[in-house]
């Protein structure tokens, strides 16, 4: 039994209940490189949520002495915010195309070595 998948529905109402918010668990990689990757069409992942999301999580980066997110507004649509916190908006609905896996090896080339 995945607890969960039981109990997580229980909040699609009420997501002031929840005990943490998703920018925890990026905070949670900090000091880490992490890439949020998302397309413009793509409501379901909410790209605006996800860049606030960042934003959120950025505090942390700093506190540990390193650079988080580079940007305070989310970047045009095709351009990537380079940072150790970074994110990319393509035009398009959900799926990973071939400019996301361009996006996503050069960035982690540039943080991951």
């Amino acid at each position: 039994m995945n607890r969960l998948s039981d109990t997580f529905p229980e909040f699609n109402e009420q997501v002031d209940r929840l005990p943490f918010d998703q920018h925890c668990l990026a905070a949670l990689c900090a000091p880490r490189a992490v890439l949020f990757s998302n397309a413009e069409q793509d409501q379901w992942a909410d790209p605006n949520g996800q860049f606030n999301m960042l934003k959120a999580a950025d505090p942390v980066y700093r506190f540990l002495g390193v650079d988080g997110l580079a940007e305070d507004a989310k970047p045009e649509m095709g351009k990537l915010i380079d940072s150790r916190l970074g994110y990319f908006i393509r035009p398009g609905k959900h799926s990973m195309s071939s400019e996301d896996w361009t996006v996503f090896l050069d960035f982690a080339d540039r943080h991951l070595n």
